[in-house]
């Protein structure tokens, strides 16, 4: 049987023997899991976060939180300030950990004006909640939640027997779906195996240190930024075809080239994005009628470009050998900037592997192909100020 080509109940059989590294598709799949691991934990919880909306699911996992320092479990969150310019310019407008200053106030004011105008006059409800200060000062907790250190990656870790990483932020949406009727799509990873997690932490703290498994940027404890290395080599690499879903899709000179030469070589490429991005739209749409209009004799029928009615929020490069996953968009700020986490696999027999194929596999039969550039409609000017945004 071909690669991407078992069912439902052969995926369930594979689960049933102990496989480390499985695929948390949605957040109606991983947020379950979070909490069952937050009750789980005896000893020790590290929460990662770049998102964390004070709602439903928000509180929701602030509360199991607190049982679980209750019962004497050492937790610490680190909680990335500049996460509240996008908690405070969409959705409810209310961020669980963070109080906007004056600057920031503005920044998100200009965001509001560019993506959701119907909230740029409302008021700033920034008051932090009981329930975060109760948190906040429970000796069990330490939160680091004051600086603004750009990391943009998402993770937890368990007892340092499980972890839990990907594009997930701690929100309602990526529950159901968001103000505007749109259903999110997203993946995290679970681990569940204490070698591998302690290489993951062996490379939080060293990150030049060479991981078969992690590619990080990070600016802490010294500057590494391995991202779009990462992506060039799996594009350089394919030999029959690369598959990339992305949320926010800039064209980025090195990696738009990368992918003309490989379909100059004769590879298929099939390149996913949502229909209408929360951030970032008119770029999306930029970036693939580039792609879509380098088309000649040569790489005819290489190419092809779907749309999907998600909001598609995941993050995927995968090619006949490989496959990487996590926190990074194609764009010059998830390069050079923002701290970001994603893991590399091998494409093979593996559950997780197997997981990865079927799921991209449905989303691709459910979406629809854009046949040419002529296609897609996009804002130039937006798509040049989104563009300025995301350096």
């Amino acid at each position: 049987m071909e690669k991407g080509h078992l069912h439902k109940d052969q995926l369930k059989k594979k689960q049933e023997n102990h496989f480390p590294i499985s695929l948390l598709e949605t957040g109606q799949n991983a947020f379950p899991e979070i909490i069952s691991q937050i009750r789980s934990a005896r000893q020790e919880i590290l929460l990662h976060m770049f998102i964390w909306r004070e709602d439903r699911i928000g509180t929701g996992i602030a509360q199991e939180l607190l049982k679980a320092a209750d019962r004497g479990v050492s937790i610490v969150i680190e909680k990335d300030r500049y996460g509240l310019l996008l908690e405070y310019a969409e959705e409810s407008q209310r961020s669980f950990c963070h109080s906007p200053n004056l600057w920031e106030r503005i920044e998100i004011r200009t965001l509001c004006l560019l993506y959701n105008r119907d909230l740029f006059t409302k008021p700033l409800q920034s008051d932090q909640s009981a329930l975060y200060r109760k948190l906040k000062e429970h000796p069990n907790v330490i939160m680091k939640d004051s600086r603004k250190t750009e990391d943009h990656s998402k993770y937890y870790i368990f007892d340092s027997q499980v972890m839990i990483l990907g594009g997930i932020n701690i929100e309602d949406k990526e529950y159901d779906i968001d103000r505007k009727g749109r259903a999110y799509h997203d993946y995290m990873v679970r681990i569940g195996d204490a070698e591998i997690i302690s290489q993951f932490l062996e490379k939080r703290e060293s990150p030049r240190k060479k991981s078969d498994l992690f590619r990080i940027n990070t600016n802490q404890p010294v500057r590494c930024f391995e991202l779009k290395e990462s992506f060039l080599e799996l594009i350089d690499e394919a030999e029959s075809q690369i598959t990339i879903m992305m949320a926010y899709f800039a064209p980025e000179k090195e990696i738009m080239s990368a992918v003309f030469q490989a379909l100059d070589r004769g590879v298929s490429v099939r390149i996913m994005i949502p229909r209408s991005a929360n951030y970032h739209n008119d770029t999306n749409g930029y970036t693939v009628s580039k792609l879509l209009r380098y088309q000649h004799d040569k790489t005819k029928g290489k190419l092809s470009v779907f749309m999907t009615g998600y909001m598609l929020h995941t993050k995927l490069i995968m090619n006949e050998k490989r496959i990487m996953t996590g926190s990074c968009n194609i764009n010059r700020k998830s390069f050079d900037r923002l701290g970001e986490l994603c893991i590399v696999t091998d494409n093979d027999d593996s559950l997780f592997a197997c997981q990865v194929r079927a799921s991209v596999q449905e989303l691709f039969d459910n979406s629809v192909q854009i046949n040419g550039s002529s296609n897609i409609s996009y804002n130039h000017l937006l798509a040049a100020a989104e563009l300025l945004i995301m350096r």
